[in-house]
């Protein structure tokens, strides 16, 4: 978190600016850290072991969010804290349009809380449960979509281990976002390059650690074998995705889950000639549904998937500028009605006030948790600019305010009762000439003295009120050259 710099010269009592408004603005990064309490919690999206997602609304903003807090409670083990600070690493740097992104990250008395962009659209999933199958287009570019963001967590290191349709969300302009990054594992946090050519042995074997995890009917051949395994196994799951955006059905199946392993180690894909996809779309899957990871399509690179016959026809470059088949209607920003209801757990969203205590996990402090992304320093940003708008005493621009002079001060005030004010001013005597007249009324009749004592109150008073006029509008004038400017109404610290 950057300190904001100090602009204001205690001695002339002004705030000398020295850059312009919005580069100040930028400079400016919330000195108070993300806190609860600066959203208010509307209701709940989903839930799982770990925790749930809530819909949240930032107050100062009015910005729509998703909340998912992870249960302190439920982070028993070093590799469960191991895996929420990844999930919180890659979603701060993730800039990608077909990845879900990340505002902030804090912990509470009993949850850790990361507030992410709200996919409003649903999930894959869900939509599979309500609609069925998917016609051939809206597969491919729901693919194609999915595609690009898996590419790009690849580039960077990071193997997703947990891809499933749940996982591909969908925004309300009808494209994909892959999310939920609980299970993932980052390699280097660098941009691959071409300078260093890995063999597909290399890349089928990336980790040696052999950790077991994912959903059954997603896992891999070699996560089962527990062989050591690498970004291969995102397109296996790719595969399986595809075959079940198709046909609504995963190819290997079983009524446990040693069957389904079983199946997924010697099983063959079996296509019904009455609902078999186009022969492109098999080929497809057959290979990337290759057991064997080293001959996996995709495993040299997301090209290869790419370049296959079933995606040919699509402009990667330009996917989001094209019209999906499929457009969520939602009625609102906050318009749950595309995830599952989830009235009958509302457990979750009891506040922080009332959990009391927590169950604190002996061994792990959770403190260093806190962090933001770009995207938050943006939203303060773009509330000051609000802010700034709607207040009508609130100038376009922060100009500076050193060295002013009289004549700035003069340009402040309104030209009309400023020439006025200053005219009759002058036309007034001088103070010294006051006081000579009031010398040679001594000798005049007392009559006559009370009369001009009476008249030289009211120049001095006419006077005392031009000069207060004047003062007035000059300070109107510097108060609206010098004005502060807050990041939030929430920050204690401004220039």
């Amino acid at each position: 978190m950057t300190e904001p710099s100090a602009l204001a010269n205690p001695d002339s009592g002004i705030c000398e600016i020295q850059e312009s408004a919005g580069s100040v603005i930028k400079s400016l990064i919330p000195a108070r850290k993300p806190h609860m309490s600066d959203y208010e919690t509307y209701k709940l999206i989903s839930s799982g072991h770990y925790g749930s997602v809530h819909l949240v609304r930032h107050k100062d903003s009015q910005q729509i969010f998703a909340m998912k807090k992870m249960a302190k409670r439920n982070l028993d083990n070093p590799q469960s804290v191991e895996w929420a600070y990844l999930e919180r690493d890659i979603q701060t740097f993730a800039d990608c349009p077909f990845v879900v992104s990340m505002l902030c990250s804090f912990p509470t008395r009993s949850h850790l809380c990361m507030v992410m962009e709200y996919v409003g659209g649903g999930d894959c999933g869900t939509l599979l449960s309500t609609r069925g199958t998917f016609s051939v287009p809206l597969a491919r570019m729901y693919f194609a979509e999915a595609l690009l963001g898996v590419e790009y967590l690849h580039s960077y290191g990071v193997v997703h281990r947990d891809l499933k349709p749940d996982n591909l969300m969908i925004t309300p302009a009808g494209h994909i976002k892959v999310a939920d990054f609980g299970l993932s594992k980052v390699g280097l946090m660098i941009p691959k390059t071409n300078n260093f050519k890995e063999s597909a042995e290399d890349i089928a074997r990336e980790y040696q650690d052999r950790e077991f995890c994912g959903t059954p009917c997603y896992i891999a051949p070699e996560v089962i074998l527990k062989e050591g395994y690498g970004r291969p196994i995102d397109w296996w799951a790719m595969g399986i995705i595809l075959h079940e955006f198709l046909l609504g059905s995963i190819p290997f199946d079983g009524d446990t889950v040693n069957e389904v392993f079983k199946t997924v180690l010697y099983g063959d894909i079996v296509w019904e000639c009455d609902r078999a996809p186009p022969l492109d779309a098999q080929n497809l899957i057959t290979e990337l549904l290759r057991k064997n990871p080293v001959h996996r399509l995709g495993t040299g690179g997301a090209f290869q998937i790419k370049d296959h016959p079933f995606l040919s026809d699509l402009d990667f470059n330009n996917l989001l500028s094209q019209k999906p088949e499929y457009i969520p209607q939602l009625l609102s920003d906050m318009d749950t009605s595309c995830f599952i209801n989830h009235s009958d757990i509302n457990k979750h969203l009891v506040s922080e006030d009332e959990e009391g205590t927590s169950e604190n996990n002996d061994g792990f402090d959770f403190q260093n948790y806190t962090s933001s992304s770009e995207k938050l320093c943006k939203l303060c940003i773009t509330t000051t600019s609000m802010v700034n708008v709607e207040d009508p005493k609130s100038p376009p621009e922060c100009t500076a305010a050193s060295n002013t002079d009289i004549s700035e001060m003069k340009e402040s005030v309104p030209v009309s009762d400023r020439d006025d004010a200053i005219t009759i001013l002058l036309s007034l005597p001088s103070l010294s000439e006051c006081q000579a007249q009031d010398d040679r009324k001594s000798v005049i009749n007392l009559s006559l003295e009370q009369q001009n004592s009476e008249n030289a109150k009211k120049g001095k008073k006419r006077r005392g009120s031009i000069f207060r006029r004047i003062l007035s509008s000059c300070r109107r004038g510097l108060s609206r050259d010098a004005r502060v400017f807050a990041c939030c109404h929430c920050c204690p610290r401004t220039i």
